[in-house]
């Protein structure tokens, strides 16, 4: 994805098994769209508990999150509830959207690499991550100082 170019429009399951379109945020809200390695990787589990405790700065900015990985539906069913995540998780077993969005897999470094993108509410990618190992996540406020400037019309 280059920044400032429209991605391409997806549709997932949430843990609630309800179909969630990317476009349906177009014109409403900013979105982070967090690729995960899967629920087995520490750091991806250490940046959902981040992105849980600052998810009110990212619903205070008009923004709504979007963790899509690799795990079963179950799966993630099971860990949004004990993780009390407050935001949609969206799985994509068959790495459908993960490939379409560039998301790398790396077997030298065990399997995907951590991504994100922020995307505004015109739709554009305004930022991208595509992390070189699996410590290689974006920090939440990163993201959230990228929302005020976008908010501002930056």
């Amino acid at each position: 994805m280059k920044v400032f170019t429209i991605p391409p429009d997806f549709e997932l399951p949430d843990t609630q098994g309800k179909m969630v379109r990317l476009s349906e945020f177009q014109g409403k809200k900013n979105v982070v769209l967090i690729f995960l390695r899967s629920f087995l990787c520490p750091f991806c589990r250490a940046q959902l508990g981040r992105f849980r405790d600052d998810y009110a700065e990212f619903t205070a900015r008009d923004a709504e999150i979007l963790a899509i990985g690799p795990n079963s539906l179950d799966a993630f069913r099971r860990y949004w509830r004990d993780e009390a995540l407050p935001f949609l998780g969206l799985p994509d077993p068959e790495h459908s959207v993960a490939d379409i969005y560039g998301q790398e897999v790396n077997l030298l470094k065990l399997g995907r690499m951590p991504a994100m993108m922020l995307i505004d509410k015109k739709g554009q990618v305004r930022y991208q991550h595509y992390g070189t190992s699996m410590a290689d996540v974006a920090d939440s406020n990163l993201i959230l100082n990228l929302l005020d400037r976008i908010n501002r019309g930056e």
